[in-house]
């Protein structure tokens, strides 16, 4: 039993009573009085009874709180009836009744919808005698919250805050990629010290050694080199000879260089891509339906590449530029330290303020991202919907909302551009004044004729300071690679951290070969955790028998199936089949034993035959073939093209919906499954292939067992058994016979059915 923390004045009250604090398995918060104001109070529920506790004073607002404590109302749970919670606009009630005579207990705010929704399970299970033990809570998951900056965590199972990330983390464990390339790695850090040291001695020999030292004729330095006396041409030629290999050593460390990298980065990229694909196709199909496709598309394409562009064009030459500075102020300063310290004076003030300008530049591409992302699902969503588009002649209006979405990515580009030009001409400031610096000072020295300032000794300064030029412009380019490469490296790692919904055990059960007995027990499920869907469904259907779903339309019929499947779990209750527990099976034994038909039939781009084997890929020929015959496919394939070895296209977009259909009902016949669900097989297509369909259905059907669903009610004559959905609840069960007889929600469904098809002059 879980520990139930109350305020002092409550656990006074049950005192009061004579019920220890420690007998409430659970207690619920409201927060409304009848007449709709604020009014505090708790629902315990005990192990046999509900007690209900308020404040009693008057007051206004929330100062009501601060008053004495009273117990409104006691029920006993065998006696009370169908504890229930009715929602209502901003909130709801909770309620008590049996014999369809209900009373208001309660009145509460969806801030307290999720208490009460636990109450309403709770009490079920008391109700039908079960025990309340700890994994009865395991649904209820309050959002958690930031604790540096309280924001809520955009995925729970993360507990990763996006304001608060650790980007240091995020930068070590991209490294890691790299990991398997450390070799090649090491030559082209290599390569990159090579050019950077060579670059070092350019101005050198371009400076001092060519003015100074040739050029001046330094007879110490002919003696130095062992060149004769007056042999000048011969040392200007050997001058020459070393700075031509200088530049041609430095092409050939930059070709090495290039190499590499070419190798490198598309084996990066398309680990990287591999592995966000492969996480992707383990999340679950909720995941998928909070994001848009535009959204993760962009994830698996282009945030790759991002990322490796900051580690192979701006890790390395970050480091190596770095070094190019501090080597070259070394040498600047031991030439002339006045003229260095003029140079490297600006640097701090220029660091400190690219830092301050950093967040923003983190915030400028995070926007320009969103806004790709909004546009190309827009895109998205044109091109699948094209016909749609031009059947209704929107095309003009498609184009303004196209127009705001661009607006919105020019916006961003700008605000991003504008912000890399700031830091770009903070940068270029600082260069031009530096070198104005030099050019004047150093000019006043050789004018004043300082001994250590003559006019090579100038040029070869004035060369190290242009050398700076280069580093310096690109320190100001890796703030921005930096940041896009981390705000994708984010987006990446989401993919890859989010935990599925729906998950399979360490150690699951492998069933070679199942019956296809499948058993729901009191299960309640919703897509939100405080708008159920489904609540308290318990049906069970035979081995090889057919189960015909019956109800209006959002009642939850598809949802049911969904469970089934496994593509969500149960909030409440357990789902079977041949006694095991869905989450107790492995996704193998599972999926290898389900198939679905639904209206919404996929055609991937491929070949029939592909398309039809998708689910057994090792598939024969003929089995392919005796496959599409069983589905009533097997003439028209034929009359295509290429017969079975036509291409496709993607949704099946070259193909009717009833050819469409019948594609999918031979998937599922090869894959021979003990259990099929038909989820509106027939909804999408005309009379006279709906009867071809229903045809190859019955075919189908023998020897499984079957979960159909169908919009017409005389398709589910062959079924053993029928349920009736209405408002998320199991309200009739039995065979097509009884519910009729019993004139109940099947019965208003069958005449109206009845009299629509009759007025379209169909039997």
């Amino acid at each position: 039993m879980r520990q139930i923390e109350l305020p002092e004045e409550y656990c006074g009250v049950l005192e009061a009573e004579g019920i220890p604090v420690s007998k409430v398995c659970y207690a619920a918060r409201y927060d409304r009085g009848e007449g709709g104001e604020y009014q505090e109070g708790f629902a315990l529920l005990l192990s046999e009874s509900l007690l209900i506790l308020e404040r009693e004073d008057s007051g206004r607002g929330r100062n009501r709180s601060r008053g004495s404590v009273r117990k409104k109302k006691a029920l006993a749970l065998g006696e009370a009836g169908r504890i229930a919670v009715l929602r209502d606009i901003g909130g709801g009630m909770l309620t008590a009744g049996k014999d369809g005579a209900e009373e208001r207990l309660v009145l509460f705010s969806n801030a307290c919808m999720s208490e009460m929704l636990m109450l309403e399970r709770l009490c079920s299970m008391r109700a039908r005698g079960e025990e309340v033990t700890e994994d009865a809570f395991r649904m209820e998951k309050k959002k958690e919250r930031c604790p540096k900056c309280g924001t809520i965590y955009p995925d729970q199972e993360r507990k990763v805050c996006p304001k608060c990330m650790d980007r240091r983390s995020v930068f070590l464990r991209i490294l890691a990629y790299f990991r398997p390339y450390f070799g090649q790695i090491i030559v082209m850090l290599l390569c990159y010290l090579g050019v950077a040291l060579l670059n070092m001695v350019w101005p050198y020999l371009n400076g001092t050694v060519l003015y100074d030292r040739v050029l001046a004729k330094d007879e110490a330095f002919m003696e130095l080199m062992g060149v004769p006396a007056g042999q000048y041409a011969l040392l200007l030629g050997m001058l020459i000879v070393v700075m031509f290999l200088t530049r041609l050593t430095n092409q050939a460390l930059g070709m090495i260089q290039g190499v590499l990298t070419a190798k490198i980065v598309p084996e990066v990229v398309k680990e990287m891509k591999s592995k966000v694909f492969e996480a992707m196709g383990k999340l679950s199909i909720s995941f998928f339906n909070s994001r848009q496709t535009g959204s993760l598309m962009t994830r698996v394409l282009d945030d790759a590449t991002d990322v490796t562009g900051f580690f192979i064009d701006g890790l390395p030459y970050f480091f190596i530029h770095v070094f190019t500075i501090l080597m070259t102020c070394a040498v600047m300063f031991r030439m002339n330290w006045r003229l260095a310290a003029v140079t490297v004076v600006f640097f701090p003030v220029l660091f400190l303020l690219s830092f301050r300008m950093l967040p923003k530049l983190w915030s400028c591409y995070g926007r320009r991202h969103r806004a790709n992302r909004s546009m190309n699902a827009q895109i998205n969503d044109n091109i699948r919907g094209a016909r749609v588009i031009r059947a209704f002649g929107q095309e003009e209006s498609e184009k303004k909302r196209f127009g705001g979405y661009n607006a919105r990515v020019r916006t961003a580009e700008m605000a991003v551009v504008g912000y890399n030009n700031r830091i770009y001409a903070l940068y270029s400031v600082v260069q031009n004044l530096i070198s104005l610096l030099i050019i004047g000072l150093g000019g006043v020295m050789v004018l004043q004729g300082d001994s250590g300032m003559e006019v090579g000794v100038l040029i070869t300064f004035i060369g190290y300071a242009s050398q700076l030029n280069g580093p310096l412009e690109f320190l100001s380019q890796i703030f921005r690679m930096w940041t896009e490469s981390m705000n994708s490296a984010e987006r990446i790692f989401e993919i890859l951290d989010a935990v599925p919904e729906v998950r399979e055990k360490e150690n699951p059960v492998v069933s070679e070969q199942v019956r296809g007995e499948i058993e729901f027990s009191h299960v309640t499920f919703g897509y939100d955790a405080n708008k159920p869907v489904l609540k308290d469904i318990t049906f069970r259907v035979k081995a090889g028998e057919v189960l015909g779903i019956v109800g209006r339309s959002g009642a939850g019929k598809s949802t049911l199936v969904n469970l089934l499947s496994r593509l969500y779990d149960p909030q409440e209750g357990s789902i079977r089949i041949d006694g095991i527990d869905l989450r107790d099976l492995s996704f193998e034994s599972l999926h290898r034993q389900i198939a679905m038909v639904s209206q919404e039939t996929y055609i991937f781009m491929g070949t029939v035959a592909e398309n039809i084997a998708y689910a057994r890929p090792e598939a024969t020929r003929e089995e392919i073939i005796r496959a599409a015959m069983q589905a009533s496919a097997h003439d028209f394939i034929c009359r295509m093209p290429d017969g079975y070895d036509t291409m496709i296209g993607s949704s099946g977009r070259e193909l009717s919906g009833g050819e469409r259909q019948r594609i999918s009902i031979a998937r599922a016949i090869l894959c021979n499954p003990r259990i099929l669900i038909l989820d509106e097989a027939t909804a999408s297509v005309d009379t006279e292939t709906e009867e071809a369909i229903q045809e190859s259905l019955e075919k189908l059907v023998i020897g499984r067992t079957t979960l159909s669903i169908a919009h017409r009610l005389s398709t589910l004559r062959n079924a053993d058994q029928l349920i009736v959905i209405d408002n998320g609840r199991i309200t009739e069960e039995g065979t097509q016979q009884e519910l009729y007889e019993l004139r109940g929600t099947y019965y208003k469904l069958m005449e109206l059915q009845t009299k629509a098809l009759a007025m379209r002059g169909i039997e």
